[in-house]
């Protein structure tokens, strides 16, 4: 039973590490800051839909750096009491 589940529990962690050796990759492709990187965004609303989008490493740096803030800005606010 314990060889059962510490093989569920490895095996839980390789997509994980996949995952993981993936945002290194792309890091270490934005190191030059105007070489321009392109992505594939998901639309709301469709299952299926994406946009290609492109930005340079910089811009997609700064793309990031204000989505960062938003959240870190919405999950901080403290609810009104009655709203």
């Amino acid at each position: 039973m314990k060889k059962i589940i510490a093989v569920a529990v490895a095996l839980s962690l390789v997509p994980v590490a996949a995952l993981a050796s993936e945002k290194k990759d792309k890091s270490a492709d934005m190191g030059d800051s105007s070489r321009i990187i392109c992505e594939k965004v998901k639309l709301t609303g469709s299952r299926l839909a994406v946009k290609k989008t492109c930005h340079t490493a910089a811009e997609w740096a700064d793309i990031r750096r204000q989505q960062r803030d938003n959240t870190t800005r919405i999950q901080s606010a403290v609810p009104r009491p009655g709203e």
